[in-house]
């Protein structure tokens, strides 16, 4: 329910979320556990702001309690939860779960939710494209995904939350004309919706001020980790594996890695560089250059350090900082879920699922007839081809575990999507999901996606871990909501950067090696994918 509207001088989404940041950062708002999220999906944006129960997930690192098994892969969470009464102190709960039982918890709360909406007179009105209107949102990194479906420990995972979900009962919208609705659920506290609504206010009286005040983010550069000579010997162990049979394609990503500037760093530069640069700063240049479709960010803010819950309290008001910031240019999507359309409008509603996997890669032209050749040129490539095929047939194996049977289809094979910087070979596989699994649990266990790991997928992400000279943390991971009436969007978080609490930022780039790949070709399809955004980040360069 819209419950009111704010002007904040008509700001698109990637321009306002800085300053939102900023004015968190600056007020007394700090001691909160906000955590904005948004999404663009498709153009159906959404800003999540401070959610009512959040996980945060990070790698276990505690002795295994002996209620669980040696052998699942154990996570620490901690989860955060607003009193059930007419205040915004948030109460933390840290405990150790196996990753199934996680994704148990989660659909029990789904489920919980969904019936406590259904008990409501108007529940939320059903769109055919799906937008949020009430549920989760968050990512889920690759680490956590690769582990687990391989089972083993030595899938390598970076040292940083290896996913997030909250329910956001509070969230921001774009009206139809101008300015901002803000959302709310019936259950969210009066008190609650009257806070928000004073915080915003607020927000919206200084965002002038904010704007004049508004500096550049200083240069971030980043350096790749790898040599041209060491991605080819990478390149040359991943065909040899391919050569022993071991896989039929396997996606092999390389790193650029940087550090965003300190306030010391600033001081001595130009006085109209950001005095506290955050990853959010480069968003506005980063969207405007790319336009991603399913494009988003997310911002881990004031989660106190999870191996000192004990000394958190409601009133502890430790600085503002920021402990993790996903910043995604994505153009891939990873799994829609809706309902598909029935010639029997008196039968139950069926859940759909659409995928459609990225997989074929070449630069945009200097002009309009290169562009258009070398659009052709993809589209005619069989190289390419073979490489779609391989991901359609793996998803569609990963899928018709949980669809209807004869439901699995192709709708489009091979089709040519253009965007911002490169030309992408794209296909649709869609399915009909059977009652008994829940959206989250094909999700989770389809994680990761088929089109960044290669197949099979248990041993691609083995030599992965392998290969590549990092965990690649959130990147490859995925990016989205679902709402508790099980429609939603997740991406494939491709072309996207993430900073850690230290301030150091990593972005990766990569593409499907098989037995007919040229090693300068994937190379120089590495720096086409990411090249656009590393101009943007460092201008000078």
């Amino acid at each position: 329910m819209i419950y009111h509207t704010f002007a904040f001088h008509n700001l698109p989404s990637h321009q306002l979320l800085p300053h939102l940041i900023d004015f968190i950062e600056q007020s007394c708002l700090s001691h909160l556990p906000w955590h904005p999220c948004w999404l663009n999906n498709e153009g159906q944006q959404v800003i999540g702001l401070l959610p009512k129960t959040s996980w945060t997930v990070y790698n276990g690192s505690d002795p295994v309690p002996p209620t669980l098994k040696e052998f699942n892969l154990n996570i620490e969470i901690l989860k955060t939860s607003r009193q059930e009464s007419d205040t915004i102190n948030p109460q933390y709960d840290r405990y150790t779960l196996d990753y199934q039982s996680w994704i148990e918890e989660l659909t029990h709360y789904c489920d919980q939710s969904l019936m406590q909406q259904q008990s409501e007179l108007s529940p939320p009105p059903y769109a055919w494209k799906a937008a949020y209107h009430s549920g989760l949102m968050g990512f889920v990194g690759y680490d956590i995904g690769a582990r687990a479906l391989a089972a083993s420990p030595e899938i390598g995972m970076a040292n940083q939350p290896c996913a997030f979900l909250g329910h956001y009962d509070v969230y921001l919208k774009p009206c139809d004309t101008q300015g901002w609705e803000l959302h709310t659920e019936s259950f969210t506290p009066q008190a609650v919706k009257d806070a928000i609504v004073c915080y915003l206010q607020q927000f919206d009286e200084q965002l002038l001020d904010l704007l004049q005040h508004s500096v550049s983010a200083p240069a971030l550069p980043l350096t790749a980790l790898w040599s041209a000579e060491q991605y080819a010997q990478a390149f040359k162990r991943t065909q040899q594996y391919l050569y022993q049979g071991d896989s039929y394609q396997i996606n092999l990503t390389q790193k650029w890695q940087g550090t965003l500037a300190t306030s010391a760093d600033c001081a001595l530069s130009a006085d109209n560089f950001d005095q506290n640069p955050c990853l959010v700063g480069y968003l506005p240049d980063l969207h405007q250059n790319t336009k991603a479709p399913f494009a988003g960010y997310l911002a881990l803010t004031h989660n106190p350090a999870h191996n000192s819950l004990s000394k958190i309290t409601a009133n502890s008001d430790p600085s503002f900082h920021l402990e993790f910031e996903l910043l995604s240019c994505s153009p891939e999507l990873f799994v829609l879920f809706n309902k598909a359309e029935l010639d029997d409008p008196t039968q139950p509603s069926q859940s759909q699922i659409i995928t459609k996997p990225i997989k074929g890669t070449l630069p945009r032209g200097t002009t309009k007839e290169q562009d258009e050749q070398l659009k052709q040129q993809l589209a005619q490539s069989e190289k390419d081809k073979a490489e779609n095929v391989m991901i359609v047939d793996l998803l569609r194996n990963d899928l018709g575990k949980y669809a209807e049977v004869g439901s699995v289809k192709v709708p489009k094979l091979f089709a040519i999507e253009s965007f911002s910087n490169v030309h992408h070979m794209v296909s649709t596989v869609t399915a009909i999901i059977k009652e008994e699994y829940h959206p989250l649990t094909v999700l989770f266990n389809s994680l990761p996606a088929g089109s960044i790991t290669g197949t099979p997928k248990k041993r691609a992400v083995e030599i992965i871990s392998e290969l590549e000279v990092a965990p690649r943390g959130a990147y490859c991971g995925t990016l989205g909501f679902l709402n508790f009436d099980g429609t939603g969007q997740w991406n494939v978080l491709i072309r996207s950067l993430q900073a850690d609490s230290e301030g150091q930022v990593s972005l990766w780039a990569g593409g499907g090696i098989t037995v007919g790949s040229d090693c300068d070709s994937e190379y120089q399809e590495c720096h086409d994918k990411v090249g656009n955004l590393l101009a943007i980040l460092d201008p000078n360069a």
